[in-house]
């Protein structure tokens, strides 16, 4: 018997409805049309959770030119006292406290991140960031370390800081970068800049400030920043969203530099990105080893030569890539309505960036 016969006779046996799915199942490529049965045009409202359907290189490339390089460096001089010293907190307001230590060491402490630029209105130039890479200490106080906790007590080495400086590249020269207003606990700073040529073109970040509370587990992010000082865009998916006081996490790579980095979110299908975080840290392990007085980059040390200088101790940490903790956007508002008199007071106005579109 012939297909085409074959079909017919079997038509004969079914109703409307079933011959209908028999001429689905039958019919040449049925497969890869469900394949293509997602809908690009689905309009629901809510933060998308599947990868962009559409190229977006576009509207990625135009948002990275408002995500700048931060750098970072602070000067102290520590102060180390001896272990009969005996200096407690009380000790700290004496005149000659530091006639007292044993040593004076300088050193400096460097930190890299990434910041987005916010505004840029007449001479003033905003940007927004991490505190831990914007703001150091001005004190750092070691305590002892003995077996008994009693000794515990008394101070090992006093830090004071000096000088910081901080540095953001690929904007325009004028005044010092301040610090604007800065949350430690939360790890949020704005930095601000008087520029000097405020006719320069410096690219503001466009798009909307979102609603960090309205991610759900899954929902697709995209990351920008500088790890390792490279520019790069990255993605992944949220997890833990509903913790609507606290970080929210993602699986997308993150490594040093990446502080401050943004996260966006796609509502509805590209080009509508909003940001909804900045990248905060990722999860790591800490370990300790001997390090030499100066660091690889300041001198070359011959291995052949024995070594006879200061060593210190040095913070190495390996990271567990794939962890990564975000600071939603929506504790970034709060930050700045609280602190909105004091960076208002500073020539800056920052509402037309964080108003609910």
């Amino acid at each position: 018997m012939k297909p085409d016969i074959l079909i017919s006779e079997i038509m004969k046996q079914f109703k409307p409805a079933g011959i209908l799915l028999i001429l689905a199942l039958l019919s040449p490529g049925c497969a890869r049309q469900v394949m293509q049965t997602a809908n690009p045009a689905l309009k629901d409202g809510r933060y998308d959770s599947e990868f962009p359907y559409r190229n977006c290189a576009n509207e990625l490339e135009e948002i990275t030119r408002s995500v700048k390089k931060v750098n970072s460096y602070a000067t102290y001089r520590t102060y180390v006292f001896g272990e009969n010293s005996e200096i407690t907190l009380r000790d700290l307001s004496g005149s000659d406290l530091f006639e007292k230590a044993k040593a004076r060491i300088e050193n400096n402490e460097s930190v890299s991140g990434t910041a987005l630029v916010i505004s840029y209105s007449g001479d003033k130039l905003a940007l927004l960031t991490c505190a831990h890479v914007a703001v150091f200490p001005d004190t750092i106080i070691h305590w002892s370390e003995h077996s008994d906790l009693q000794s515990n007590r008394f101070i090992h080495s006093i830090s004071l800081k000096t000088n910081q400086q901080l540095y953001i590249r690929d904007i325009p020269e004028g005044g010092r970068i301040q610090v604007l207003a800065s949350d430690s606990k939360n790890d949020i700073a704005i930095l601000g800049r008087t520029v000097n040529q405020p006719a320069l073109p410096v690219k503001v970040f466009s798009y909307p400030v979102g609603y960090s509370d309205q991610l759900e587990w899954g929902s697709f992010i995209y990351l920008v920043g500088y790890p390792l000082g490279q520019l790069m865009v990255t993605k992944g998916i949220v997890s833990k969203p509903a913790e609507k006081n606290g970080n929210f996490m993602t699986d997308a790579s993150f490594n040093e530099g990446f502080s401050g980095g943004i996260v966006m979110a796609v509502r509805d299908g590209v080009p509508n990105f909003e940001l909804v975080g900045i990248g905060r840290a990722v999860s790591a392990r800490t370990g300790y080893s001997l390090k030499p007085e100066k660091q690889i980059h300041e001198y070359a040390y011959n291995p052949a030569i024995p070594y006879n200088g200061n060593i210190f101790v040095h913070e190495e940490k390996e990271i567990n890539y794939g962890i990564t903790f975000v600071i939603p956007v929506n504790k970034v508002r709060q930050f700045y309505m609280d602190n909105r008199g004091r960076i208002l007071g500073q020539g800056y106005n920052l509402d037309p960036f964080f108003s609910e579109k």
